[in-house]
């Protein structure tokens, strides 16, 4: 795939600086190109996490963040301002492009049993790690927790990222999935569920490796005596 790279000068960081994102559309289907710089800028990196929490590779992330940026500039006369902000217009694309990457792939991860587990968002992305220990296991806690993310179903993990990743009110990742309030609501509440249970299979399973490992650590260390 072709890299889609913009170049943004100093100058141009400050004439865009103040401009919104729908201003800076505007410029651009005026015909000033390097306006769409300062818009891949500022959205770059919440399209790649949220897309490489989408997918399983981050590799995989990193092109698809660049084909939604593409599509994006290539459809661009096809926003409506008045329809929706141009931030939840590009999540569309960016999740409409992971999920044809999905589906060629056939990713799709299984439906999992839901149970309920209200310390789940504990475990979610929404808290600051001081000391250097806590960064550590907030590392990986969020190593799990992306495992964990790739087994449950594709509509539950956008609706989860979307809400505790990027921080978008439960009416703007209706408007960015194109559901109603109420489905937001239940993708929601199934998918901490859902993710719960698939957090919990991980750590087994973690732990089961781990206990597997130590008999033949002990077994080498005897070997070096």
């Amino acid at each position: 795939m072709g890299r889609f790279s913009v170049h943004i000068t100093d100058g141009g960081r400050t004439i865009y600086a103040q401009a919104t994102d729908e201003e800076l559309v505007a410029r651009v289907l005026t015909g000033d190109g390097t306006a769409f710089a300062p818009l891949v800028e500022r959205h770059k990196r919440g399209i790649l996490n949220f897309i490489h929490a989408v997918v399983r590779s981050a590799e995989d992330a990193d092109d698809l963040s660049q084909e939604t940026f593409m599509r994006a500039y290539a459809h661009l006369r096809t926003f409506n301002p008045k329809l929706a902000k141009f931030s939840t217009w590009l999540y569309q694309i960016a999740r409409n492009t992971a999920r044809t990457h999905l589906a060629k792939e056939r990713r799709r991860p299984p439906s999992e049993d839901l149970f309920e587990d209200e310390t789940l968002e504990q475990k979610l992305p929404d808290q600051h790690h001081s000391s250097p220990d806590e960064r550590v296991i907030a590392r990986d806690d969020e190593r799990l927790l992306h495992s964990a993310l790739q087994k449950i179903p594709e509509k539950m993990r956008t609706a989860l990222v979307l809400r505790y990743y990027r921080h978008l009110e439960y009416q703007e990742i209706a408007d960015t999935m194109r559901v109603s309030l109420g489905n937001v609501k239940t993708l929601i509440h199934r998918g901490k569920s859902a993710l719960s249970h698939a957090l919990s299979a991980v750590e087994a399973t973690q732990l089961a490796r781990a206990q597997h490992a130590r008999p033949e650590v002990a077994h080498r260390e005897v070997l070096c005596v």
